[in-house]
């Protein structure tokens, strides 16, 4: 049903310490971090474009439907959303990809919000989209809960959710050449998977989606990371530049692809669940 694409740009960071388990990470970084990025946010996330894409295929027309954006960022999806429903409204974590997203699409309502507490009243919307957005979160419990909160009684909600085993090339490169990679930890899908299960769905369905993204570098594989502020700093980790060496043996060590390419993967959990009556 979904066709991944190969494309460029996201996910990992450039420095060289311990990875931390994701429940440690530190929201007001995460924050900082995707705020900083927002002005350069869009010309470089091409793979999240991809993602949010495919997950908006799946959502298909939600003609007069009330929808929250989970995660909206710049507001692209938010805008797209808007195109055929009756009330949008995009939130995020980070203040400044809310005023980016503000002033790109100045009829549309954005917030500033947490997925693990959205400030909003219960059964307020009929559909939830989320993106590239829900594996910040510490405790999929609580952000299906949230989600499943806000909808209105036979809403819909549709998420796609990065997951553990995302970037496995890199990660293999990394093991390899002995060199730690600041990664934050993910969920599995079966976590996710479980938490939805807590919740007394009417519908839910599911599939885990690999999509490739291509480099001619591994300094732009890493860079791209940076640039779209997906390279967040967790609690009990030191900051450290990867040196040129470390660079280059990292390079050495990645698979080989018959493209001559750097390529990385991301495991995607998109969810499709339908609120009973």
């Amino acid at each position: 049903m979904l066709i991944p694409a190969n494309m460029t740009q996201m996910t990992m960071a450039l420095i060289d310490p311990v990875t931390t388990p994701e429940h440690c990470a530190d929201k007001r970084d995460i924050a900082a971090r995707f705020s900083a990025a927002a002005a350069q946010y869009d010309a470089l996330a091409g793979i999240q474009h991809a993602i949010a894409d495919a997950a908006l295929f799946r959502l298909g027309e939600m003609a007069g439907k009330s929808v929250l954006d989970i995660g909206c960022g710049t507001g692209r999806n938010t805008a797209k959303l808007a195109n055929y429903c009756d009330e949008v409204t995009g939130m995020d974590l980070a203040p400044g990809m809310v005023s980016q997203a503000q002033s790109t699409y100045p009829t549309i309502t954005f917030l500033q919000g947490d997925a693990e507490q959205v400030p909003l009243q219960s059964g307020c919307v009929e559909c939830v989209f989320s993106s590239m957005a829900l594996q910040w979160c510490g405790t999929p419990r609580q952000a299906i809960s949230e989600v499943f909160r806000v909808l209105a009684p036979g809403g819909r909600a549709e998420l796609a959710i990065m997951v553990a085993g995302s970037f496995p090339e890199l990660k293999s490169a990394a093991d390899k050449a002995g060199i730690q990679l600041a990664l934050n930890t993910l969920t599995c899908a079966t976590q996710w998977l479980a938490a939805v299960c807590e919740s007394d769905w009417a519908g839910i369905s599911h599939d885990l989606v690999s999509y490739s993204d291509s480099f001619d570098n591994i300094t732009s594989l890493l860079k791209s990371i940076n640039g779209v502020g997906a390279g967040s700093q967790t609690e009990n980790r030191t900051r450290a530049r990867l040196t040129k060496g470390k660079l280059q043996a990292l390079a050495a060590a990645f698979p080989e692809s018959t493209s001559g390419l750097f390529n990385n993967t991301y495991h995607i959990l998109h969810l499709s669940l339908e609120k009973p009556l």
